[in-house]
């Protein structure tokens, strides 16, 4: 199997409905790991073309980039948590990589402490 992935940052911000400093609208300076896999190269010798998946990225992180998570349409209902934030970048990014059987997301809140989302991909 291959594997390919990118590192990206992003700062946004988020609030929970907690009492003390979580529940006040604060800023993370997040990392975001995109990796996906596949057991075939395309006829260049790619999983993924790493450029392709760079503007899948870049795409997906333009919307959240500097907005308060909680606001977003995305997170309708949902905690801003860093779970959540890294499967709505999963799926806003891997149907952009159709040769790609397995993904993941890793968002990074700091630099100890991440959550992630992945997936086995059905195609």
């Amino acid at each position: 199997m291959y594997r390919a992935g990118l590192r990206r940052g992003l700062s946004a911000m988020h609030f929970f409905d907690v009492p003390g400093p979580e529940g006040e609208v604060h800023s993370h300076p997040y990392v975001i790991e995109l990796a996906v896999a596949g057991d075939r190269l395309d006829a260049n010798g790619y999983l993924v073309d790493l450029d392709a998946m760079a503007e899948a990225l870049a795409m997906a992180l333009r919307r959240l980039e500097g907005q308060v998570l909680n606001g977003l349409e995305e997170f309708a209902g949902l905690s801003p948590s860093v779970e959540n934030l890294a499967r709505i970048i999963w799926e806003t990014t891997v149907p952009r990589m159709p040769a790609a059987t397995w993904a993941s997301v890793t968002v990074w809140e700091s630099g100890d402490a991440w959550a992630s989302y992945e997936e086995e991909i059905g195609r």
